[in-house]
């Protein structure tokens, strides 16, 4: 496990919850997170998160509303697959503890500054907090050298068009901020994420488990396998943000590769799409366009068998 704290960029809905709970019960030290709208809007994905802190039994992380909707486009949810409250309708009690004032933004800045390259951010959402960080302090990258996000897909079919995935589609703007600025960018991306798919028998391990985590788990989780049916062919589902928070946790989980990639920000049918170069030959030889790629890390193989082992674990031990 990393010994770098965690700074959490979400949009909770169900799996950013397993993402969550996957992070505290692996050792994580979550030291703050922020909200954007996605999943759920801005202001009640701050909510949930301090609802699944307080699951979890944890106590005294910050936590703020964060982007209330992308740069350039209209806002978009997604409840119909997290439900209306973005925990799986289970009608969670409001949480005990309040959110902290200011803008998520705001607060990766000032962590940034306060505690230059002590701390990894992890991003599961759509970017826009992230975007708005960068513009608001351009040393950003060299404060927060390691960044790790969900989203993108190298090989189509996206997850919301058929080339976009959605947290990159949600706001393409701040993505394209975030692929071009000098620190190490890792994307756990659909052709990864979709390698994690939960088998019938972990399914029923946590369906049975009788820990208080565990029984949160598979409450909300009974929704989403519902949703997953008709991408995944049974009731089950790939575990999308978890494997970004496990990367982050332990990179060992998997081996990986460099691809100059850049954010399609125009095209009517593809934009939001991550582009890759995947032109063969000397990465290093002269390209007219070598200027408008930067350099980002993906998952080239996946231990997919240790991380679910992992993954099941937390939510039923």
């Amino acid at each position: 496990m990393t010994a770098r704290p965690i700074l959490f960029d979400c949009d909770t809905g169900i799996d950013d919850a397993l993402a969550l709970l996957y992070m505290l019960q692996n050792g994580g030290d979550l030291i703050a997170s922020g909200s954007v709208h996605g999943n759920v809007p801005a202001a009640l994905g701050a909510k949930n998160t301090l609802r699944v802190l307080e699951v979890a039994g944890v106590t005294g992380v910050p936590v703020v509303v964060g982007a209330h909707r992308p740069m350039a486009q209209p806002l978009q949810t997604a409840e119909w697959v997290h439900g209306e409250d973005g925990l799986g309708n289970t009608g969670q009690p409001e949480p005990k503890e309040m959110l902290k004032p200011g803008s998520a933004a705001e607060q990766i800045v000032d962590l940034a500054r306060r505690r230059p390259g002590e701390f990894t951010l992890v991003a599961v959402g759509p970017l826009t907090n992230l975007g708005l960080a960068l513009l608001m302090e351009p040393d950003l990258p060299r404060l927060i050298p390691e960044v790790v996000v969900m989203g993108g897909a190298v090989s189509p079919p996206g997850n919301i068009t058929a080339t976009a995935e959605a947290n990159i589609w949600h706001d393409p703007e701040a993505a394209q901020l975030v692929v071009e600025a000098p620190w190490k960018l890792t994307l756990a991306d659909l052709d990864a994420t979709m390698q994690t798919v939960l088998t019938k028998q972990q399914v029923a391990a946590i369906e049975n488990s009788n820990t208080a985590i565990g029984k949160f788990a598979w409450s909300i989780l009974d929704h989403y396998l519902n949703v997953y049916v008709q991408w995944v062919g049974e009731r089950s589902c790939p575990l999308h943000d978890p494997l970004a928070v496990a990367l982050a946790l332990d990179p060992s989980l998997a081996t990986y590769r460099t691809l100059p990639t850049r954010i399609e920000l125009r095209g009517a049918e593809t934009r939001g799409t991550t582009l890759c170069d995947l032109r063969p030959g000397d990465a290093e030889r002269p390209r007219p366009d070598a200027e408008s790629w930067s350099p980002v890390t993906y998952v080239d193989e996946l231990d997919v068998e240790r991380f679910q082992a992992l993954f099941v674990q937390a939510l039923t031990s």
